[in-house]
């Protein structure tokens, strides 16, 4: 074999992305990727991305100031009754300095894949009256479960999830976060605050 062949095979070989090295028979690829992105926000900051099929994700605030009953509420309803094939590779990557250095309320879900279900929620109320924690504060997310969503037979494909270790460096505040990679994840953040003046 000749120095050029050699030199050309080494080529090919060291240019094949790592993406290539997930399962090569699954025809199914889901992506989702944030890369410095949302550096130094400031006040309320919510983003939803998603790759693939069926995902559902919801950022919701509410604040509620008031002399008497003030009483901010919040609710998220997510259903899924459709299956999902589960073979695929998925991949939610948050990287380089993305959501750092920033100020104030950040929701971020990042799903790939299917049926995959987010939630973050925050409220606040501030009220001369105090107030009882009710249930609601607990259940912000209801989800319905598929029949076969349970773990079975090993799917084909792969599944990573990544941020980087400078994503959300030096911010203040609230920051909820949800990020999967795969078939039928539910994930939820919520905050309730009272305050009695």
């Amino acid at each position: 074999m000749s120095r050029s062949l050699i030199l050309l095979a080494l080529v090919i070989g060291a240019s094949v992305s790592p993406g290539a090295m997930a399962d090569s028979s699954v025809p199914v690829v889901n992506t989702a990727n944030i890369l410095d992105s949302g550096a130094r926000y400031n006040g309320n900051f919510n983003v939803n991305q998603a790759s693939g099929d069926q995902q559902q994700q919801a950022n919701t605030r509410a604040i509620a100031i008031g002399t008497t009953d003030a009483s901010a509420t919040t609710r998220v309803i997510q259903k899924l009754d459709t299956p999902a094939n589960p073979s695929m590779n998925a991949t939610a990557t948050i990287g380089g300095n993305s959501f750092s250095q920033g100020n104030g309320a950040l929701g971020v879900n990042q799903g790939a894949g299917a049926n995959n279900q987010m939630a973050n929620a925050m409220r606040i109320s501030i009220s001369a009256a105090p107030q009882s924690v009710d249930d609601s504060a607990l259940s912000q997310q209801n989800v319905a479960l598929l029949p076969s969503s349970g773990a079975t037979d090993a799917s084909k494909g792969s599944r990573q999830v990544v941020t980087s270790d400078q994503a959300f460096t030096g911010s203040r505040g609230v920051i909820q976060v949800n990020q999967s990679a795969g078939v039928g994840n539910r994930m939820a953040n919520t905050l309730s605050i009272r305050v009695a003046d």
